[in-house]
C-alpha cells in the first residue's frame, strides 16, 4: 500500500492581503520541502483570505487573484501545492491563471457558463505551473455563510490527482459534510485519499462536530481524509485551525494545535490507484526519508473553556493587528466584564499596549475604584482616573432648561455612561488607540446597555459571551495564572460582589433583570436555538418571564444593529448569524 507524505498548511490568511498570503504560502511550501512532503494542502480561499465578501464583486480583486497564482507558480524545486482561490467561469470554461510560461490554463466544461461568474476553487500548482483545478460543489447559505451571493457551484467531472500511486480526490469545505455527496462520488470514481480545504469558523463544540462528520465520511468512502482549516481572526469570525487527518476507519492519526499556525505533516496509507492527473513529486520515495522525520503528531485538543478563551484572545489580537491598531484602551469600572476584557486584551497584545481608565461618578463605590486599580496593578497596565462629576453636573445644568427637573432616572443613568463614552473616544482620537467595549451578550440581548455610552467603541471583545460564561472565563484565567506560579489577574472581590452598573445609589443588575443564572438559559433558547416563546413556556418556563425577556430581546434590535463587531464564539451570534428586522410588529404574545 503506497504512503503519501502530506503537509497541511494551517495558515492565518489576511483578506485581500495577496502579498502577505503569497509569502505565507511560500514559507509553508519551503518548510514542507525541507520535511520531504509529496504534496502541500492549504485552506479554502487561502490566497484571498476568508470571507472576502463583496470584494468578490470587484473585477480588480478577481484579477489580483490571477496575478497572485502566477506569482506562486514561479517557484521551482518545491513540492506541488493545492491553493484555495477563486476562478472565473466563462463560456469557454474555467480561467485559472497564467501558467509558468505565460499561457492561460483552462479546463473545459460541458456547461455554458455566463461570463463573470466565479467559483470557489482549489488549484494545483507544481513546478510546471497550474496543472489542475477543482471547484466547490455545495455552497453553504446559512449561519455566517452567504456563498450563493458570490459563487457559481462547481459542475462537471470531479478532480482527482495521482501522487505516487495515490488517487487524491479534491474537496472544499461543505463538499465533505453531505452524505452521498461529492466525497462519495469521488470515491466511486476511484479516489483513494480525500483532501479537504476548509475555512470553518470556530463555535463552541465545532471540533467535535467536524471529527464526528469526518469519521462518517471515512467509513462511507473507505478513504482516509485530510482536513486542513484556516486559523486566525477576521472581523467577528475566528478560525481555530485544529486541522486533522483520519484514516479509512475514521480514527484520528494527526491533529494540529488550536489557534496557531502550524504545518502538520502526516504520512497516510492509502490504496494504490492509477486514476487521476499524474503529479510529479519532488522526492524519490525511500525508507530513509520515511524514518527521518517524526510525523503524524496528534495534538491534545483544548477543553471547551480553553478554546473559548483562546478564541477571544486571537479574535482580539488579529482585529487590532490586521487593522493597524497598535494599542487599546477601555473603561475599568472594577466590574467583572471590564476585568475580563482587560485581561484578554493584555494576553492578546501585551500590557504595554493596553491602558485603562477609571471614570468614577458620585455613585461609584470606593471598592469598585480600588478593584479597578488592583486589576491594573496585577496586569501591569497603566490606569488613569478621570472623575466625571464635573461633566455630570454641567450636563445636568444645561438640561434643566429643557427637561423639567433636569435629567432624572434612566436619563441620568444613561447620561453618565455617555460621558464616559465621550471621554474614551476623545482619548482614542488623540492617541489612535482603539476603544474596546465591555458589554456582554446577556446585556446586549435585552438592551441593558447605553447607545453611545458603554457601547461606544471599535471592538466588542465579549459581545458573544453570556454573563454566566464571563464568570467562568475569569475563574479559568485565574486558574491558569496559579498553575504557572503567577498572581491571579482578576481580584477575588471582583468575582464575589453583586453585578452593578453603579449609575444610581445601591444599584444591582438583579433589580432590572432576573438573575443571570435564570436569564442566560432563556436567551440561549430564544437567540441561539430559535425557540419560540410558546415552545419555551410549553417546556415549563415561567410564562410571564418568557414573554418579558423575549419582548426585551425583540425591542433591542435597533441597539444591537449599532454595536461594534465582536468575537463570535457561539453557533448563533448577534450580527452575521441573526438577521432580524429592526422594524418588526411580530410579538410572541400576539400569536
Amino acid at each position: 500500500m503506497p504512503v503519501i507524505r502530506l503537509a497541511l498548511a494551517q495558515m492565518n490568511a489576511v483578506v485581500g492581503g495577496f502579498a502577505q498570503n503569497v509569502e505565507t504560502l511560500s514559507r509553508f511550501r519551503n518548510q514542507a520541502a525541507s520535511l520531504g512532503a509529496d504534496l502541500v494542502l492549504s485552506p479554502e480561499l487561502s490566497l484571498t483570505g476568508y470571507p472576502p465578501e463583496d470584494l468578490l464583486l470587484k473585477e480588480g480583486f478577481i484579477a489580483a487573484t490571477r496575478v497572485a497564482v502566477h506569482d506562486l507558480a514561479q517557484a521551482q524545486n518545491l513540492p506541488p501545492v493545492l491553493v484555495g482561490t477563486v476562478v472565473s467561469e466563462g463560456a469557454s470554461g474555467l480561467s485559472l491563471a497564467p501558467s509558468s510560461d505565460g499561457r492561460d490554463v483552462t479546463r473545459s466544461s460541458p456547461d455554458d457558463f455566463n461570463p463573470g461568474h466565479i467559483a470557489n476553487a482549489l488549484v494545483l500548482i507544481s513546478e510546471h505551473g497550474v496543472v489542475a483545478t477543482a471547484t466547490k460543489r455545495l455552497l453553504p447559505n446559512y449561519d455566517v455563510f452567504d456563498e450563493w451571493r458570490y459563487f457559481h457551484p462547481g459542475v462537471g467531472p470531479h478532480t482527482i490527482i495521482n501522487v505516487g500511486g495515490v488517487a487524491v480526490g479534491l474537496l472544499i469545505c461543505e463538499d465533505v459534510w453531505t452524505k452521498n455527496g461529492p466525497a462519495a462520488e469521488l470515491a466511486a470514481q476511484g479516489a483513494t485519499l480525500l483532501v479537504v480545504a476548509n475555512a470553518s469558523p470556530y463555535a463552541r463544540g465545532r471540533r467535535d462536530d467536524r471529527e464526528a462528520m469526518l469519521r462518517e465520511r471515512a467509513l462511507e468512502t473507505n478513504c482516509p481524509i485530510a482536513y486542513v482549516n484556516l486559523v486566525g481572526g477576521q472581523d467577528e469570525l475566528v478560525f481555530d485551525g485544529q486541522s486533522v487527518v483520519v484514516d479509512a476507519s475514521g480514527d484520528v492519526i494527526a491533529r494540529a494545535i488550536a489557534f496557531s499556525e502550524e504545518l502538520l505533516v502526516a504520512e497516510i496509507d492509502a490504496r494504490s490507484s492509477s486514476v487521476g492527473i499524474v503529479v510529479d513529486t519532488l522526492y524519490a520515495r525511500d525508507e530513509m526519508r520515511t524514518r527521518a522525520l517524526h510525523v503524524n503528531h496528534v495534538a491534545e485538543p483544548p477543553s471547551e473553556i480553553e478554546e473559548i478563551y483562546e478564541a477571544l484572545v486571537m479574535g482580539t489580537r488579529d482585529y487590532l493587528r490586521k487593522n493597524g491598531f497598535r494599542s487599546a484602551i477601555l473603561g475599568l469600572s472594577g466590574g467583572v466584564d471590564s476585568s475580563l476584557v482587560a485581561t484578554i486584551a493584555v494576553d492578546a497584545v501585551g500590557a504595554r499596549a493596553v491602558r485603562g481608565f477609571a471614570m468614577p461618578s458620585r455613585y461609584s463605590s470606593a471598592h469598585s475604584v480600588a478593584d479597578a486599580e488592583e486589576l491594573a496593578r496585577r496586569l501591569d497596565i497603566d490606569i488613569a482616573t478621570i472623575p466625571i462629576e464635573t461633566a455630570h453636573q454641567a450636563f445636568a445644568s444645561m438640561l434643566h432648561g429643557v427637561l423639567d427637573g433636569g435629567p432624572l432616572g434612566l436619563t441620568d443613568e444613561n447620561l453618565q455612561s455617555r460621558i464616559r463614552g465621550v471621554l474614551l473616544m476623545a482619548v482614542s482620537n488623540a492617541t489612535g488607540a482603539i476603544v474596546l467595549t465591555t458589554g456582554n451578550k446577556s446585556e446586549m440581548a435585552v438592551g441593558y446597555s447605553t447607545l453611545y455610552g458603554d457601547s461606544a467603541g471599535g471592538f466588542a471583545v465579549i459581545k458573544d459571551v453570556p454573563k454566566t460564561l464571563v464568570y467562568e472565563l475569569c475563574r479559568y484565567r485565574n486558574e491558569i495564572a496559579v498553575a504557572i506560579g503567577d498572581p491571579e489577574p482578576i481580584p477575588l472581590s471582583v468575582l464575589t460582589k453583586a453585578p452593578s452598573a453603579e449609575l444610581r445609589p445601591d444599584q444591582r443588575d438583579d433589580q432590572s433583570l432576573p438573575p443571570y443564572e435564570e436569564l442566560d438559559p432563556l436567551l440561549e433558547l430564544y437567540v441561539e436555538d430559535d425557540a419560540t416563546a410558546e415552545e419555551m413556556i410549553a417546556n415549563g418556563h415561567d410564562a410571564a418571564l418568557v414573554l418579558r425577556i423575549t419582548r426585551l430581546v425583540d425591542l433591542s434590535e435597533y441597539k444591537r444593529r449599532q454595536m461594534p463587531p465582536g468575537v463570535r464564539i457561539s453557533k448563533k451570534a448577534f450580527g452575521r448569524d441573526r438577521r432580524m428586522p429592526i422594524t418588526n410588529a411580530f410579538r410572541p404574545e400576539t400569536v
